[in-house]
């Protein structure tokens, strides 16, 4: 069964597509590298941490004290620039406690590193802002204005509106995502983009896809949701990179979004893997770190035990495929999903597809992913509410049913705050 499986996957997938992904795996890591390190937990506040290079800002982070960061990038010289943005312009004002660092050290990129080399990348570059004392420093303003001068990928991929049918969005990049994710990393990029402008006044919503998937599986539900109250976001990442990838970028963005915009509340929905990436990246939104205003966390048939194809490629194929890694059941990050449990006040919705079984899985599925893995006890002793809809894995974002589940899941949540 394990051959039939291999041989299926292999066939669907094209090998020339899995030799171009280990391809450019083994380039990564032959031409990037990781800029790491972590805020000194004696630091006074969260930190804004910006990267340079001869002056120019790259990109950014916000780091709560005693948290990490990361940075990859092409091998090069960088310098780092962390403050503590007291009054909250996100800007680098005279008076603010600064840590300039000019030559941070630098480590290989490593493609899925453990939990123990996270942590001793992490200690490579130590952040303690002080006081001023005279150093001259670049002119850094993160307003949004100003970013979009300086950044051009945020100036088209952050909190820019968009509609489904964005060219980004198409199936050539989705399969590009998949299987050539440097090079789509290099043309889109990660995206957190709105379908509307912003209002200060909607509840912002932020729609995970799943693997070799698109913001375009939200077509249909995103209709039916109430666009004067919820602002819709679509994060947009390359399935075939790591997840805890995305779900670190994703992280940064909401945090971001909560410093810059202030929401009163925000809510995640995703699909299928998108959910493994949404779990994450609420675990490391850290108590008072912008959790609190996490309320609602809804999950479409999300194989939250993964996929036992996956764990056939992984052992079967000699090749770097990262997915596969963190999607074969009892990958380290499968068992770090819910080795934590998430914050009590956030509510969790999971919605179960169980129709459409598909003779190529030995066990019951929807067609795509087995029934027990959406069924993980761990998951389902965390769900306040878990629904089993007779639909597939791709029908179940079509449905009526979903769609006056998440209308209820809405409903449910009181006037303020997460729970009644």
């Amino acid at each position: 069964m394990a051959r039939l499986l291999l041989t299926l996957l292999l066939g669907l997938l094209g090998g020339c597509q899995l030799l171009e992904l280990d391809r450019q795996m083994k380039t990564a890591q032959r031409t990037q590298v990781l800029i790491p390190g972590h805020l000194a937990s004696t630091a006074g506040q969260t930190a804004l941490v910006a990267l340079y290079s001869d002056g120019h800002l790259l990109a950014y982070r916000s780091v709560r004290p005693g948290g990490l960061f990361y940075f990859n990038m092409a091998a090069g010289d960088y310098q780092l620039l962390a403050f503590e943005d007291r009054n909250g312009n996100l800007r680098l004002d005279p008076d603010e406690p600064r840590h300039w660092l000019p030559q941070p050290r630098t480590a290989p990129f490593q493609v899925q590193p453990t939990q123990e080399q996270r942590a001793a990348l992490g200690s490579l570059n130590a952040l303690q802002p002080r006081a001023a004392d005279g150093t001259p420093l670049p002119d850094l303003d993160l307003g949004l204005e100003r970013l979009y001068r300086d950044l051009p990928r945020a100036r088209h991929n952050y909190l820019r509106v968009v509609d489904f049918d964005d060219p980004r969005f198409s199936g050539q990049r989705t399969a590009q995502g998949a299987w050539q994710p440097l090079d789509f990393l290099s043309e889109v990029g990660y995206g957190l983009y709105l379908l509307e402008p912003w209002d200060e006044d909607k509840e912002p919503i932020v729609l995970l896809h799943g693997i070799n998937s698109s913001p375009t599986i939200w077509r249909e539900l995103a209709a039916g949701i109430d666009r004067e109250r919820y602002q819709l976001l679509l994060f947009h990442y390359p399935s075939g990179l790591p997840l805890s990838n995305s779900a670190y970028l994703l992280s940064e963005a909401l945090r971001d979004l909560q410093l810059r915009l202030r929401p009163r509340r925000l809510h995640l929905f995703a699909h299928s893997m998108g959910g493994l990436v949404a779990r994450r990246t609420v675990q490391l939104l850290q108590p008072g770190d912008g959790d609190e205003k996490l309320c609602l966390l809804l999950t479409l048939a999300t194989p939250w035990g993964g996929h036992p194809s996956a764990a056939t490629g992984v052992s079967r194929v000699p090749l770097d495929v990262p997915v596969w890694r963190d999607m074969a059941p009892g990958s380290a990050y499968l068992d770090k999903l819910f080795a934590t449990p998430l914050p009590r006040h956030l509510r969790q919705w999971q919605l179960v597809a169980y129709a459409g079984n598909s003779r190529m899985i030995a066990e019951p599925n929807d067609g795509t992913v087995p029934l027990a893995s959406q069924l993980l006890p761990a998951a389902q002793d965390e769900a306040e509410h878990l629904f089993l809809l007779q639909e597939d894995h791709v029908g179940i974002m079509r449905s009526g049913r979903s769609q006056a589940l998440l209308q209820r899941a809405l409903d449910s949540l009181p006037p303020d705050g997460c729970t009644p």
